[in-house]
């Protein structure tokens, strides 16, 4: 029997509903028609007004569970007439809609482990009624770059987190005042009541329905990676000859990465224009990506400058799946590519583009498979991972991640229904992304070359050195008071 509390006062509600427990959205629950439950319906319905206050907790109980604990966002639909019944629809919102909602951050996540990095993100908000539940991924002791978090909110920083360890996360309800964050990643979920394709185990779990979604097989078997600037693999060597009056070299080619300079037979220092404005000295500049390079002095007419460098090209990286190919000209009898042209300018080696690209024809060619489930109990929780065994059809019997959960109440019926969504593919995208993920955890979002200064007060201080100067002692004539009204503070 559904039970329903605002503010610790039961009310009736003569309106469906639905709670859902989607993976990092906001849920939120509209109750329409709600009175409470100690109102005669003969006078008290058609003379009172019930109007919650906004931000009023409301409990939802499944008999003497706990099912749901939210707050009042908005009420309003009441009529005003007496001679109608007087209620009102409220908007109920999970609690942590604080996540996106509530105040943003202002420090800084220096020199961390993933782990504590959620620990201090998440003691800031804890006086919202959040704590840090189970971090079960892979490396939670993986040191992270330097990340800012100031105007961003607790959801953004740990989808920041998220994203950059291939992991998920999801919030789960430990009692009213409590809300538990917790990481996991698709590898390590913890598992959940299996699956069984039997007449017992439908009628054991009062399974309402079972339903699935199956995508086909993609068949573009062949991956073609395109960079526009990828360091070549070859060394360039070129020998330019000074005029005596020109500091910047051109070369033939783009530079990625020099590898020697030297003049006249003698070894030069080089390095980044980046780190020269850091402060680090050397004979010759570069930035990566441009066709020249820069002298600190002039070299003397006729001086032979050889250098030594990786080119930036642009990148080809062409993978097949011989296996796809072989399957589809069996099948028609034709020739069985089918290619895809993706262009990315986030790698520079070919070795990382022939990665993405084998990632995508390892992982996208498995169709993905989504299970509906509706049932009368409560059967999984987000983020658990589901096995389907003996099933009616070879392709089903797989693992699945429950993807999301929905809790419907039929006021009619005086009933509640959990339905799921299994999915069977939770893998690919972050697979995927492996090298954007890697690159933004090393670097977070403080680029090369920048500092923090914010919330911190820095005082300048300098000695001022006077020359050719002499100093005369000047003789006190007087008390040396300052001449001033009475009751001033500079009266002796």
């Amino acid at each position: 029997m559904i039970k329903i509390y605002i503010d610790n006062v039961e009310v009736l509600c003569n309106k469906d509903f639905t709670i859902e427990n989607e993976m990092l959205n906001i849920p939120s629950v509209i109750l329409d028609n709600v009175y409470p439950a100690s109102w005669e319906l003969d006078h008290d319905y058609v003379s009172r007004f019930y109007y919650p206050p906004d931000y009023a907790k409301v409990k939802i109980y499944d008999g003497e569970n706990l099912i749901f604990c939210g707050v009042v966002k908005n009420t309003g639909t009441i009529s005003l007439n007496p001679r109608d019944p007087h209620y009102c629809s409220i908007e109920v919102l999970d609690f942590k809609t604080f996540l996106s909602e509530g105040e943003t951050l202002d420090f800084v996540i220096a020199n961390k482990t993933i782990q504590e990095s959620l620990e201090q993100v998440t003691s800031t908000i804890e006086k919202y009624g959040f704590t840090l539940g189970d971090v079960n991924i892979l490396d939670p002791n993986e040191v992270i770059g330097a990340y800012s978090t100031k105007e961003k909110t607790a959801y953004d920083v740990y989808q920041y987190i998220a994203d950059i360890t291939n992991s998920r996360w999801t919030t789960k309800m430990v009692d009213e005042n409590t809300v538990e964050v917790s990481f996991y990643d698709p590898t390590l979920m913890n598992e959940g009541l299996e699956i069984e394709y039997t007449e017992e185990f439908f009628e054991d779990n009062n399974i309402i329905d079972i339903n699935f979604n199956y995508g086909t097989y993609d068949y573009r078997n062949k991956q073609v990676m395109l960079s526009s600037e990828v360091y070549s693999s070859i060394s360039q060597q070129e020998i330019i000859v000074a005029n005596g009056y020109q500091t910047q070299f051109n070369t033939e080619q783009k530079v990625g990465l020099i590898n020697s300079i030297t003049v006249n037979g003698t070894e030069k220092t080089f390095t980044t224009k980046t780190n020269k404005e850091l402060g680090y000295t050397a004979d010759f500049y570069y930035s990566p990506g441009e066709n020249y390079f820069e002298s600190n002095d002039l070299q003397s007419a006729g001086s032979i400058i050889n250098i030594s460098y990786q080119s930036v090209v642009e990148g080809r990286q062409i993978i097949i799946n011989p296996n796809e190919i072989n399957r589809i000209n069996a099948s028609t009898g034709r020739y069985g590519v089918v290619a895809r042209y993706e262009n990315r300018n986030d790698a520079t080696t070919s070795s990382e583009l022939q990665k993405i690209g084998e990632s995508y024809i390892k992982f996208k060619g498995v169709p993905e498979i989504l299970l509906n489930v509706s049932s009368t109990n409560d059967l999984w929780e987000v983020g658990e991972t589901v096995n389907f065994t003996d099933a009616p059809l070879d392709e089903l019997e797989t693992s699945y991640m429950v993807k999301k959960k929905k809790i419907n109440y039929i006021a009619t019926q005086s009933t509640i229904f959990y339905s799921y969504e299994l999915t069977s593919s939770y893998n690919s995208e972050t697979q995927i992304n492996y090298f954007d993920n890697q690159r933004n955890k090393a670097n977070g979002n403080i680029g090369v070359g920048e500092y923090i200064s914010r919330n911190y007060d820095i005082e300048n201080t300098a000695k001022i050195i006077f020359y050719d100067t002499s100093v005369e002692e000047i003789t006190v004539v007087g008390d040396n008071v300052l001449n001033a009204p009475l009751n001033s503070p500079f009266v002796q």
